[in-house]
């Protein structure tokens, strides 16, 4: 599955939580997330530079110039919010699924909210190699 595929299908199958995904998919998905958050991270820090360099010309109006200047920042960081909120079912789903190709419970993605281990446990599942369809059936 190439780049542009992998994130189609990862907003495709929403809140599907059955079937198989691969590492690629996966991974790609990963690093498309990691690109639009690293983006709106850069538009926040560039935000927060033109309002921490705004000249201030008087009392009056340097605090007005400050809040136009971080203004833009607070949409940024809203529009940042709503994006990780939108991607957060998707990502269990994606998740659960690779868990499946690699042969275990979706329930393992419970691991994932275990602070520090979890999120190293997870990435190391996340590696693991497809391995082929066994009998039983993933319900979640």
């Amino acid at each position: 599955m190439g780049f542009i595929e992998a994130y189609i299908s990862f907003w495709k199958n929403y809140v599907n939580f059955t079937g198989r995904s691969s590492r690629s998919a996966y991974w790609y998905v990963v690093l498309w997330n990691a690109i639009i958050i690293s983006t709106f991270y850069i538009l926040i820090l560039v935000f927060v530079i033109i309002a921490a360099t705004t000249p201030a010309i008087s009392e009056s109006t340097g605090y007005f110039a400050f809040i136009m200047a971080s203004g833009p920042n607070l949409l940024v960081v809203g529009l940042l919010f709503l994006y990780m909120l939108a991607t957060f079912i998707p990502l269990l789903a994606l998740m659960v699924r690779r868990l499946h190709d690699s042969n275990k419970s979706g329930w393992f993605v419970l691991l994932s909210f275990i602070p520090f281990v979890g999120s190293i446990i997870m990435i190391i599942f996340m590696c693991l190699p497809s391995e082929p369809a066994i009998s039983k059936d993933f319900d979640f």
